[in-house]
């Protein structure tokens, strides 16, 4: 099947550069061998063990959003991807709360 309107459709996530994906293999990598590190080495505090790796975690979610699906705003299929992106968030928020919430109303009322 051909596409009458271009070549190549616009997916939204811009030029393919091999750079950015070395950047994001780095960067998650020493991400990861740092909250490694923080675990093995038992250096820090129980509380800064965990926000160090929940803080690299957070930082690797980030990377790999960027580097590697290539989420941005340049152009308007990319702005409905990120769009798209928000909305199964938000979906999956309200039913982990939601189940939580009923859960706990549960419990609440069978003790």
């Amino acid at each position: 099947m051909e596409y009458s309107h271009a070549e190549h459709p616009d997916f939204g996530t811009g030029e393919k550069k091999l750079g950015i994906y070395v950047t994001g293999i780095i960067v998650c990598a020493i991400l990861t061998v740092l909250a490694f590190w923080v675990v093995v080495s038992r250096t820090l505090p129980r509380f800064e063990t965990f926000a160090i790796i929940y803080s690299a975690a957070c930082i690797q979610f980030l990377v790999q959003l960027l580097c590697f699906l290539r989420l941005n705003l340049q152009t308007t299929q990319s702005k409905i991807n990120v769009m798209s992106f928000i909305f199964t968030i938000v979906i999956l928020t309200s039913i982990i709360v939601g189940s939580l919430w009923i859960m706990w109303n549960l419990h609440y009322f069978m003790m």
